[in-house]
Order: C-alpha cells, then sequence, then structure tokens
C-alpha cells in the first residue's frame, strides 16, 4: 500500500518524472512517485536515446536543452549507476540543395541568440563519420555538446538514487483520482490507497490529458507515435549521433497526421545501431508497420550504403507526448492551486527530463527557477 501521506505526488515515471522525484528528494521532501507501468515502460524505454540540442530553435528551445545537458552532466558525476551518457558532439548532414536554405537560417537564428552552430564542409563530416554517402554528402553541422545516453538506465538509475534519499516509488499502481477541494490539490487515490497531498506532478507524459481531467484541466497534449530500427550488435562505426537534415526541415513543416521519417542514426555502447526515425498520428497504436519500416531503412541506406549487409533484429515504435508549439508545458496550473504541469516534451524527454525535473524541483521548494519557464505555462493555449 502507498503512504498515507506525502509533500508531494510525481505521477509518471519516465525520466521527467524520476528526474523529479530525484532532485526533490535531494530536497529533503517527503515525496513519492506512481507509476502506471513498469521502469520506463512508455516513451523513455523507447527513442533514439539521444542528448540533442542542434536542432533546437532559438529562445527557449534551445535554453531548455542546454540547461538540461548540464544537469546531465552533474547527474554523470551524481549517479552511481552508469547510465551511459556519451557526449562527443552531435552532427547533422547535408545531402541535397534545398536543405541549405533552411540550415541557413537556423544557423543565423541560433547565433543570434548566443548559442552558435558550425558549419562545416563535406569533407570535414567524412573525417568524424568516414561510413557516410560521398556521393551525395554536401556538408554539415557540427555541435560539440551533444551526445547520447541509455534512457532506460537513466531511469534505473534516478530511481536507485531517489530511494537512497527517502522517497518512495511505486510501479504498477495507477492513479485512479485527485482530489480537489476549494481549489487545493487534497489528495491521491490510486490503485493501491489513497495519499493526502497539497502537491501533485503531472509527468504522465501521452497521457498527461487524463490525469488533468481529474483536476478539471485540460492538457493539449496527444499521443504521437516515433518509431526506430535496431541492428545488431557491431564494432564501433557511428561515433556520434546524426541526423539528417531533411529531417529536421520534415519536422518543422507540421505533423499532419500522416507518415512522416527522416534521418537519424546513432550507436550504443552495447554496439547496437538505432535508426530512425519514422513519425505519424497513431493514437495509444505501438505496432509498427511495413511502410515505416521501409521507409527508415531506405533513408538510412541512402546517406549509410555500408549498412546494405547488417541485419535488424527488430523494430519498436512509442508515442511522444506532442503539443501544437513542441514546447513542453511546465509550470503551476492558475485555478487549481498545487496541480502542477511536466509534460509534452515532444519526443526531446531524454535530452530535457533531466532539466525539467530539475525545474519542477526549485519551483516547488524555492517559488522560482533557475531559468525562466513563464512562456511554457500551460496558461498559453488558453484552454481553461
Amino acid at each position: 500500500m502507498v503512504p498515507k501521506e506525502a509533500e508531494v505526488v510525481v505521477i509518471g515515471g519516465g525520466i521527467v518524472g524520476s528526474a523529479a522525484a530525484y532532485f526533490l528528494a535531494k530536497e529533503n521532501k517527503e515525496v513519492v512517485l506512481i507509476e502506471k507501468g513498469h521502469k520506463s515502460g512508455e516513451a523513455s524505454g523507447g527513442n533514439a536515446a539521444w542528448v540533442w540540442s542542434l536542432s533546437r530553435k532559438a529562445g527557449i528551445d534551445v535554453e531548455l536543452a542546454m540547461h538540461s545537458i548540464e544537469i546531465h552532466r552533474q547527474l554523470q558525476n551524481e549517479l552511481e549507476f552508469d547510465f551511459e551518457y556519451r557526449a562527443k558532439g552531435g552532427l547533422m548532414i547535408i545531402d541535397a540543395e534545398n536543405q541549405v536554405p533552411y540550415v541557413e537560417a537556423h544557423m543565423e537564428q541560433r547565433r543570434k541568440s548566443g548559442y552558435p552552430l558550425e558549419r562545416i564542409d563535406a569533407k570535414s563530416v567524412l573525417e568524424i563519420e568516414p561510413m557516410l554517402n560521398k556521393e551525395t554528402l554536401l556538408g554539415g553541422v557540427w555541435n560539440p555538446v551533444d551526445g547520447t545516453t541509455n534512457p532506460i538506465f537513466l531511469v534505473i538509475s534516478l530511481n536507485m538514487e531517489a530511494e537512497k534519499l527517502g522517497a518512495k516509488i511505486y510501479h504498477h499502481t495507477e492513479v485512479q483520482n485527485i482530489q480537489v477541494k476549494a481549489g487545493q490539490v487534497r489528495g491521491v487515490t490510486t490503485s493501491q490507497g489513497t495519499i493526502k497531498t497539497n502537491c501533485v506532478v503531472n509527468a504522465a507524459g501521452s497521457w498527461a490529458k487524463q490525469i488533468g481531467e481529474m483536476v478539471g484541466v485540460t492538457v493539449p497534449v496527444t499521443p504521437f507515435q516515433m518509431a526506430m530500427l535496431v541492428t545488431e550488435q557491431l564494432s564501433p562505426c557511428i561515433f556520434h549521433p546524426i541526423m539528417g537534415a531533411s529531417y529536421m526541415v520534415e519536422e518543422d513543416s507540421g505533423k499532419k497526421g500522416g507518415l512522416g521519417s527522416g534521418l537519424i542514426v546513432s550507436q550504443q555502447v552495447s554496439g547496437n545501431i538505432l535508426l530512425g526515425a519514422s513519425w505519424r498520428d497513431a493514437q495509444y497504436d505501438k505496432r509498427t508497420i511495413q511502410e515505416e519500416i521501409e521507409l527508415i531503412a531506405g533513408n538510412a541506406l541512402k546517406s549509410i550504403p555500408a549498412l546494405q549487409n547488417i541485419r535488424i533484429i527488430r523494430s519498436f515504435a512509442n508515442f511522444f507526448p506532442h503539443t501544437s508549439d513542441d514546447l513542453p508545458i511546465l509550470g503551476e496550473v492558475e485555478g487549481v492551486s498545487g496541480f502542477i504541469m511536466a509534460s509534452g516534451h515532444n519526443g526531446h524527454g531524454v535530452c530535457l527530463g533531466p532539466g525539467s525535473g530539475k525545474l519542477i524541483s526549485e519551483l516547488i521548494c524555492d517559488k522560482k527557477t533557475s531559468i525562466p519557464i513563464e512562456e511554457l505555462n500551460i496558461a498559453r493555449f488558453g484552454l481553461n
């Protein structure tokens, strides 16, 4: 059974919720983390495993990413369990002329915002990643701060350390209701009992809307499927996370519900190469379809022909919590005191999760955050 009381109840045990629970426990808060499934059972266990800022847009988007990268570095020194964070730099490749204006505009906006990127020629790209197709390569963009991690290990590590600090974590436990009285959160009813609390963090990812409904709040987060392929284990041959500029162009054109795809490639510490990605509106359906598998494989072979004879051992899909402006929802909710949003990370929860969790902890404990998050408030949608 769950405890009868807690200072904070965090709903959602992915990277965002686990980071929030960890940082709250560090501040000596009595925190309970509730997760309806198993560890890393949803988006935190099925993604590209990137800690990535290269394609983040100028403004709060890249500010949040850079803040969170600093938190990843902090956690690498704090957490006992190795979660395989490796920051060797990130690469975006340009392989079509129509991508150049978009890349140049993105780089100019980043320069103006104080987060410049380095444009490199095709020769330099091949020195960094020699397996890329030199016949189609036009150049690239380099960012030294980006890298990869193992998000499943990250969640496990955050949970382990949070529990050492006194946090209580319950998996396979479903939130059934949230009590609100006179505009104030009063408690959370779960499948293992009711917890009296004045503070709830909604870190439920693609299920944040359903949690919001429990307190009468419309949360504009919807599930959007992302699919990936996994290769057999190989000796090191891909040395950095690689994104095709086509991915950024396609993603920016809007998620209309149809099947979209762009190149992303990285190799895990285990030796498996992750190939992606495709995205489509499939609601809560995790099944991959043949069309997206072929699309991902085709994109990969076009850019890295040497993968031709490499075996694909599985495909997977999961949902990222989508918002209409591709920015997360962080902060307090007006009209429901003690109800705090931490969701809508749009496929960037691996990178942004630790930073978001730290900001939520700061908001609860200090009533202020180390970087401003006002523009990420749910009020921007004008729904409640």
